[in-house]
């Protein structure tokens, strides 16, 4: 078992430095294959002495072929055990600086020593301030406990090369045709025995920290070859780098798609089932169920050409600016579909904002949203944030009509999902943190605001759009200062006079079960401005669901307001 102190003197340096001469004596070795198949006994010769001479002879053959081997299986294992220690070092250094920031040492046997809070901390923090330190003395001891696991795995895993060829177990090469021996095969077959095992992360459900803690303790090398070898580990974890969930992300694209399309192709046999009985005609007890099959077959459609848009966005040139290019965060193809987006990389940027799209947002849709959310990008770059990365965030499942989005449900079953999303930003973020945002439109800000109140969102500012009601009846129960809880609503929006379903309340009283409009002046937030919107015409110039979605018109205040509160300007 290796320790804490043990752990800490770990340096990649010698290994990597070892691969370039183990290397060059590989290359002495495998030129040496046509010398060996030259090596025959004399024509004519017979008897016990020629046997004797043949058997010498594929002694040595199989013995450079098991030698070349050996060899070939030290130089993967020093390269890979090299490459995986840069990433324990890594996983040391990050711990090591989490502690420091927070006045915590920690033992050589990775104990975690609480070296004391602050000591101008005042009577009235004392206790938040307890609660604070042991949350970070338990991210602490996760992330030493992934720091052992990860370089107990390489210690295993290198000494059972080590073991092998020392006790010439490498390869068996005596069932080799040793007429047409070729020593870099066999160096071929030491190298797959040589390679490093990649170890396991947490189990599904682990919290961004801890996914966090073991994405640290892995090398480039290695969290990329995750990535491509098993995308579905990686591409839907919270905490891991948003570059190798991209990458792992676009290779389910393709499978999501597969999967839809045969789905599809199903229901078309399906269909064309029923069309073929009764002489054509559909009888009419089956009427129910072919125009239910016929609507699946409709959204099937609707929702591949949404997997084929967002396959088109992020065919952008690979030249393009890292503050410009597409991650995709998530890919999800069931039920209505879910996507996550991001327009710049959320792991380096200044400034990162989650926007969350409301009522009838789905896969097939997606990309009219991601649109929204590169108008929002724009315009905080506009505004100063030069460095910014805004995420269309569609990880939940939005209600479907405007008759479904007065339920709680939708928010409540998507709440801890953009929690969890929202913790793992700041996991994920390297160097100084981001400035980050969470902004909302429609149902989406009853999402923000429920996981705001339940769980305590891990942003610096609230952004809520032609809101419906964001579960708590003043902005202070957001858990987040009411000066940086900011809303919007077009005095043309439909969402001002809609009436959605109503719950009886004390003295015949009717309550939103959603909430009070956070742009009453009770509500305690800010407010900025939007132009009137499109009415629906006539005379009284009623509202109209037109305005609902004109927020992010070019040049309009609405868009201008966002783009600062993004780049986090006044």
């Amino acid at each position: 078992m290796v320790t804490w102190a043990e752990v800490t003197r770990w340096d990649p340096g010698p290994l990597q430095t070892a691969v370039g001469e183990i290397n060059a004596a590989y290359n002495k070795v495998v030129v040496c294959s046509d010398d060996l198949r030259g090596i025959n006994t004399a024509d004519g010769w017979h008897g016990e002495a020629a046997t004797a001479a043949a058997s010498e002879v594929d002694q040595v053959i199989d013995g450079m072929e098991e030698y070349a081997a050996e060899v070939a299986s030290l130089r993967r294992s020093a390269g890979d055990v090299g490459d995986a220690i840069s990433g324990v070092v890594n996983g040391v250094k990050e711990v090591e600086g989490l502690a420091r920031a927070h006045h915590f040492t920690i033992g050589g046997d990775g104990e975690i020593v609480d070296n004391g809070p602050p000591p101008e901390t005042a009577d009235g923090e004392k206790e938040a301030v307890a609660r604070e330190r042991a949350a970070i003395a338990a991210e602490l001891r996760d992330r030493v406990a992934e720091v052992l696991k990860s370089a107990t795995d390489i210690d295993d895993d290198f000494c059972s090369v080590l073991d092998r060829i020392v006790s010439g177990q490498t390869i068996d090469a005596t069932g080799n045709d040793n007429e047409n021996t070729s020593l870099a095969a066999a160096g071929n077959s030491g190298a797959v025995m040589g390679a490093l095992s990649i170890p396991a992360p947490p189990p599904e459900g682990a919290t961004a920290a801890q996914n966090a803690a073991y994405w640290a303790t892995l090398s480039e090398a290695q969290r990329t070859r995750l990535a491509m070898d098993r995308p579905e580990l990686v591409g839907p974890r919270d905490g891991f780098s948003a570059k190798q969930r991209d990458i792992a992300n676009r290779g389910l694209i393709g499978r999501e798609r597969s999967r839809l399309q045969a789905e599809r192709d199903e229901l078309r046999k399906k269909i064309a089932d029923f069309r073929r009985t009764g002489g054509g005609e559909i009888k009419l007890n089956d009427r129910r169920e072919f125009d239910a099959l016929t609507a699946r077959l409709g959204e099937l459609d609707k929702k591949i050409k949404g997997v084929d848009n967002l396959d088109a966005m992020l065919k952008q040139d690979p030249a393009t600016p890292e503050n410009q290019k597409y991650y995709l965060l998530g890919i999800d193809g069931h039920d209505d579909g879910k996507a996550i987006l991001a327009k710049g990389n959320p792991d380096t940027a200044a400034h990162v904002a989650s926007y969350v799209p409301g009522t009838t947002a789905d896969l097939a849709t997606f990309t009219d949203e991601a649109a929204r959310g590169d108008a929002m990008h724009q315009a905080a770059i506009e505004a100063g944030g030069r460095s910014t990365s805004v995420i269309t965030w569609l990880g939940y499942d939005a209600p479907d009509t405007l008759s479904n989005a007065g339920s709680e449900s939708y928010a409540d079953n998507g709440k801890q999902a953009f929690d969890k999303f929202q913790d793992g930003l700041r996991e994920s973020h390297t160097g100084a943190p981001s400035h980050s945002t969470a902004i909302g439109h429609s149902y989406g800000t009853t999402l923000v605001g429920h996981a705001a109140r339940d769980g305590g969102l891990a942003v610096d500012d609230m952004v809520f759009v032609a809101s419906p009601g964001v579960g708590v009846d003043y902005a202070h129960q957001l858990n987040i200062a009411p000066d940086h809880v900011y809303s919007t609503t077009a005095e043309k929006d439909v969402i001002n006079v809609t009436n959605f379903p109503r719950m009886p309340g004390g003295e015949g009283m009717l309550i939103d079960p959603l909430g009070p409009d956070p742009m009453d002046p009770q509500f305690g937030g800010k407010t900025f401005e939007s132009n009137r919107g499109t009415t629906a015409g006539g005379p009284a110039e009623l509202p109209s669901v037109g305005a609902h979605g004109e927020y992010w018109k070019q040049d309009s205040p609405s868009l201008r307001g966002m783009g600062k509160i993004v780049a986090g300007q006044p």
